[in-house]
């Protein structure tokens, strides 16, 4: 229960008091959990408010809030940094660099737009519940795949290589997923979600070689819009 308390706190804002040594490889497996419990609030909101204009509006902010901007922080500096059209060590220096450039604002309105259009054109509410669970799962691909960039970081505590049960801890949702919607739309959701872990994977290493903990929030920034965007397709 610990570890899953320091996930928690890890990933939201709603804060336990820690007992014990912090360590962040024995909470990782619990990352699709917690996305399952934002995906819940999220579900709820989005039912609560399905009738209004600016109900999109009112996710994001709740996605927003739940993670105290985390991984928007970590989008933010990805894009100011990978599209700076810098040599590696600037695009590293960048990524450190705690200032936001013209090139993080246009990708996060971008990222946006793309989400507020999806969630505005949702058809099936219920994928909600899902899209924080894999888009938490994604990031273990990355912990898991790439070495850690820096020296020292709030990330490198979490890059390793992890046992096969960490992963399996997707099982439960695919599971679930199975009973709520059709095959066919299944299949194809997982099979997107593949795609993208394995070409954000092969970007990060072409770019910089490896990953850091803003790469890993970008990751799951990314990975949430491409999801939303292609489970609206599906289902519409």
């Amino acid at each position: 229960m610990n570890e899953f308390l320091s996930a928690l706190s890890f990933l939201t804002i709603i804060r336990f008091k820690q007992k014990g040594n912090y360590n962040p490889e024995k909470f990782i497996p619990y990352f699709p959990h917690i996305g399952f419990l934002i995906g819940l609030g999220l579900c709820y909101l989005s039912i609560l408010t399905q009738n209004l204009f600016f109900s999109p509006v009112l996710l994001l902010i709740y996605l927003t809030i739940i993670t105290g901007g985390l991984h928007l922080d970590g989008f933010i500096d990805t894009a100011d940094a990978l599209f700076s059209h810098r040599n590696r060590e600037r695009k590293l220096e960048i990524l450190k660099d705690p200032h936001v450039g013209s090139m993080g604002i246009i990708a996060l309105i971008l990222l946006f737009l793309l989400e507020f259009s999806a969630l505005h054109s949702l058809k099936e509410l219920k994928i909600l519940l899902f899209i924080p669970v894999y888009s938490r799962y994604g990031m273990i691909f990355g912990m898991n795949f790439l070495p850690y960039l820096r020296k020292e970081g709030l990330g490198k505590p979490f890059i390793q290589k992890l046992p096969l049960s960490v992963f399996m801890q997707i099982i439960p949702y695919v599971m679930l997923m199975v009973l709520l919607f059709n095959f066919k739309f299944v299949l194809w959701f997982h099979l997107i979600f593949f795609i993208c872990i394995f070409l954000i994977i092969k970007f990060y290493k072409l770019t910089l070689g490896g990953i850091t903990g803003d790469l890993l929030g970008a990751m799951n920034e990314f990975l949430t819009a491409m999801l939303l965007t292609s489970a609206t397709i599906l289902l519409y």
